[in-house]
């Protein structure tokens, strides 16, 4: 069967009133649930009155009459771009700033009530905040080029991160961190920085020209000084030798004298006809006398 017949049927027996009801009760019965998403809540308004507790993340039965108004309570990030911050020497420079932070959970009613949305909020607290602190932080930088210092920064980035804490916390706001980025100086002040560093180059480079100048004078002198020590260490490695064949020498001439000196006290005349006697051999010596013509003469052996 056609379902628009069916349904032409069932128009034809149901009175206008009953459709009406039963269109009002859908109505009603859709309205009757609200889910919140993960990070989010909401704040409930009946016939503009604000309820104490807000509606956390989940699946709810409420009030079909009432309305609500969404709030992230996720970590959120706001970026300003292309801010000016003069320094103490009038120049304005320019920067973005990124500011971490999220709302408070359970004090959304409050936040609601003193601040509005998150839009009113950012737009009435957090923005003309930052830009005022901005300012403020600038004053104590002495020239504009001093923004490029990491150091600078990271004072500058506490005493901003510090001032919106202090403003923004009983506001039901925490702030997490603030980040610098994208630094500009004024066109006066950059042709400056860039003058300054060619000649600081210049500079360098002929610095660099001077140290490799005393780097190879260092190492002729090292090298002049390394051969005078060598030739020292040979001179007296020669003397060395010297004194100790020098004294080999004398050891072995004292040693020869000593001995000669014993032997010499040792001999005596009967150890000499000893040493006669026992290198004899046995043979009668002959005498020749005269001219070599004469008588020999030969003694009788025994």
């Amino acid at each position: 069967m056609d379902p628009v017949n069916i349904l032409e049927k069932v128009n034809s027996n149901v009175s206008p009133k009953i459709l009406i009801v039963i269109v009002i009760v859908g109505i009603v019965l859709f309205n009757s649930f609200i889910i919140v998403q993960t990070g989010n809540s909401k704040v409930q308004l009946t016939f503009g009155k604000m309820h104490e507790k807000p509606v956390p993340e989940g699946l709810h039965l409420v009030n079909p009459i009432s309305n609500f108004v969404p709030f992230d309570l996720k970590d959120q990030t706001l970026t300003w771009e292309k801010i000016e911050i003069p320094a103490q020497d009038k120049l304005k420079s320019t920067m973005d700033v990124s500011v971490t932070y999220r709302l408070k959970a359970g004090q959304e009613p409050f936040i609601y009530q003193n601040s509005g949305t998150m839009r009113q909020l950012i737009q009435k607290h957090i923005t003309p905040k930052v830009r005022s602190i901005l300012r403020e932080s600038g004053k104590s930088v002495a020239k504009s080029q001093d923004f490029f210092s990491d150091k600078i920064q990271n004072q500058m980035e506490r005493f901003v991160l510090t001032g919106l804490r202090e403003y923004l916390e009983p506001k039901g706001v925490e702030v997490i961190a603030v980040l610098f980025r994208d630094i500009s100086l004024p066109r006066v002040v950059t042709t400056a920085v860039i003058d300054t560093k060619k000649r600081q180059e210049l500079v360098n480079q002929e610095q660099a020209q001077l140290e490799i100048v005393e780097l190879v004078a260092q190492k002729e002198v090292k090298e002049a000084n390394a051969r005078r020590d060598a030739a020292v260490s040979d001179g007296q490695a020669k003397r060395t030798l010297a004194d100790a064949r020098a004294y080999e020498i004398e050891q072995i001439a004292t040693a020869q004298a000593k001995a000669n000196k014993m032997v010499a006290a040792s001999l005596s005349d009967r150890l000499i006809s000893y040493t006669k006697i026992e290198k004899w051999n046995g043979t009668v010596p002959t005498t020749v006398m005269g001219d070599g013509q004469g008588v020999f003469v030969s003694l009788p052996a025994k």
